[in-house]
């Protein structure tokens, strides 16, 4: 994963409020952990259910992960946007080295789909490769400093962008907490 070098000023959580170009306000990143009621606030959520499921299940139920920010756009040839996440501030054991696996995590995942599924090798693996780009960048909040992970989408129909949100979704609030779990035994 590669760190990205333009975070456009979006360090420190939460992100400050913009003005669209409609007028409207994007709240931006707030905390949704700590404040669950505003959900409803991000407009982006109306037009994907299974990223409305990612955001509320990752933040609203206790677990290693939390969302900062989200958009979904549609273009003329694709489905495209990012998901920025990052391990919950009030758990420091889980680090800088550790965030950096977290694509190669995934997609051990997906290649344990394929098997399961009885898919050709690589499959999975290779579409979400092709859709998905995982990069890092520096984030603060809640007095520690640390990373958070960006992943955009570009995805030519909204049906393989609702797949990605659903793999994600799965694999952030079960299949790596599973794991880091058994890990600790």
């Amino acid at each position: 994963m590669e760190k990205r070098l333009d975070n456009n000023g979006y360090i420190d959580f939460p992100f400050s409020a913009t003005r669209n170009a409609d007028g409207s306000v994007n709240p931006c990143g707030f905390d949704l952990t700590l404040e669950t009621g505003r959900l409803e606030e991000i407009a982006v959520l109306n037009r994907s259910v299974n990223l409305r499921r990612l955001v509320e299940e990752i933040n609203l139920q206790e677990g290693l992960f939390m969302t900062l920010a989200c958009d979904w756009q549609q273009r003329p040839d694709a489905i495209c946007g990012f998901i920025d996440v990052a391990f919950r501030p009030d758990l420091p054991q889980h680090g800088h080295e550790e965030a950096l696996q977290l694509e190669a995590s995934f997609y051990r995942y997906l290649a344990g789909q394929e098997k399961q599924h009885q898919m050709p090798a690589e499959t999975l693996v290779n579409y979400a490769r092709s859709v998905l780009d995982w990069s890092w960048s520096a984030l603060r909040q809640r007095q520690r400093d640390y990373e958070k992970i960006t992943i955009q989408f570009y995805c030519p129909q909204a049906d393989d962008a609702e797949w990605c949100f659903d793999h994600l979704r799965h694999f952030l609030e079960s299949v790596y907490p599973a794991c880091v779990a058994a890990r600790s035994r």
